[in-house]
């Protein structure tokens, strides 16, 4: 049987890099879990809501630092691969302008900081210190994610995976000591500093066996790869800018009609849902984006999206249900008894992820393909359609309906992906 299992993951690049990056994933999955045992121990319900505001706050800020490029720089450079010169200039281009972006809004926001602790926190809270913090490693993070987006495009999937395995490691270490001496403040202070640590990583992991990044400093900023990337930024900015705000609107929404302590209900089931959908969005990042980035027919993209659906979304789909089943051990292994509560919130969070992970695949191709447009409408679409049901179910469900709301907006986005790409999916192949 063994025997067999590693026969079949030899032949299927697929389940492959799924094979791989479940090591990788599970690393983070318990590093995860040991984090949110300490938060839910040590600060309770409202501060996991406390930290979700943070959290979307950062990944707004952080992908406009990074301009949004970080899904053209891993088709180009997957592109460019086997074109040093062109792959040089890329590279080049991405960190100088990267970095120069982050040090100039990492200054706004250092200077802005009392301003931005009033939008994003409640009345009545002073975290204006965490943000200047945030401020300054701002340009590390944005330094880091952009070398792992090179080197993930470049096919290099097993170090990316191990940089991040090493990083999470050294990031629940650190979240461990700032969060039994310092509670809420040293939760807040270990998401902002783990970017630093994650450089350091990157940077000692790339140098060791790479010349590449030491030749950059020798190469100017292309305004020609500039303007490849530039459709790219304009499709993530949008969506990674204004998806964190579109959430914490929706958790001041629970604050307001149900209460903190259920918002951070609401926050630990998706904190629950980013650790089993690092399965399939790693996967998406790692294989099918390139994959897809390299496809030249409908035939191509077609079978792409079957094979994963055939391989993957099965196993992804009985893993939810048994997750469903196990709801109950599952809340008091990660969190506590008195995260219960958090129960009813599991069937709409759960059938949501599945429509979410069978949309994404084909949302990838928009990506891949360049369609900004068609981006950008279908994203203005299933925002608006999460933000509207939720606050609508919220009014009679409380923190339920937010999940609710979750899996309304991804039935139709996914329906809607199905009408759009109708024809290369099933129409007539030439």
């Amino acid at each position: 049987m063994l025997k067999f299992l590693r026969q079949l993951i030899a032949q299927h690049v697929l389940l492959k890099v799924s094979s791989f990056n479940a090591v990788g994933v599970g690393v983070r999955l318990v590093c995860g879990l040991v984090t949110s045992k300490l938060i839910a121990f040590y600060l309770g319900s409202t501060g996991m809501a406390v930290l979700g505001d943070l959290r979307n706050f950062i990944s707004s800020v952080q992908s406009i630092g990074q301009l949004g490029i970080s899904n053209g720089v891993i088709k180009y450079s997957a592109e460019f691969k086997t074109d040093k010169t062109r792959l040089q200039k890329l590279i080049s281009t991405v960190l100088k302008v990267g970095f120069l972006t982050s040090v100039f809004l990492g200054v706004l926001l250092f200077f802005t900081a009392s301003v931005i602790n009033t939008q994003v926190f409640n009345a009545g809270t002073n975290y204006t210190t965490i943000i200047k913090v945030f401020a300054v490693v701002l340009p590390f993070f944005t330094l880091n994610a952009l070398m792992l987006n090179i080197i993930n495009g470049i096919g290099n999937y097993k170090k990316v995976i191990l940089i991040n395995s090493i990083t999470n490691v050294a990031g629940v270490a650190l979240s461990v000591i700032l969060i039994v001496n310092y509670q809420l403040y040293g939760a807040m202070l270990a998401v902002v500093l783990s970017a630093g640590i994650g450089l350091l990583i990157t940077l000692s992991t790339v140098f060791k066996k790479q010349r590449l990044f030491r030749e950059l400093l020798q190469e100017q900023i292309d305004g020609s790869m500039l303007k490849r990337l530039a459709s790219y930024g304009g499709m993530t900015l949008f969506s990674a800018i204004v998806s964190p705000w579109v959430y914490i609107a929706i958790r001041q929404e629970i604050i307001a009609v149900d209460g903190l302590e259920n918002a951070g209900y609401w926050d630990a089931m998706l904190r629950l849902s980013d650790y089993y959908l690092m399965f399939a969005t790693t996967l998406l990042t790692l294989y099918i984006l390139p994959k897809l980035s390299a496809a030249t027919s409908k035939r191509e993209f077609r079978a792409e999206v079957f094979r994963f659906y055939k391989t993957f979304l099965p196993l992804f789909g009985a893993g939810l249900i048994v997750l469903f089943f196990i709801k109950t051990w599952i809340i008091r292994l990660v969190y506590s008894p008195s995260f219960l509560d958090m129960q009813p919130v599991f069937i709409w969070q759960l059938a949501g992820d599945f429509f979410r992970v069978a949309s994404l695949v084909i949302a990838y191709q928009m990506l891949a393909k360049n369609k900004f447009w068609l981006f950008i409408g279908t994203q203005v679409l299933s925002l608006s359609i999460i933000y509207f049901s939720s606050v609508f179910f919220i009014q009679d469900y409380g923190f339920v309906g937010a999940a609710m709301g979750h899996f309304l907006s991804y039935v139709l986005y996914l329906l809607v992906l199905l009408l759009i790409f109708r024809n290369a999916l099933f129409g007539k192949l030439c």
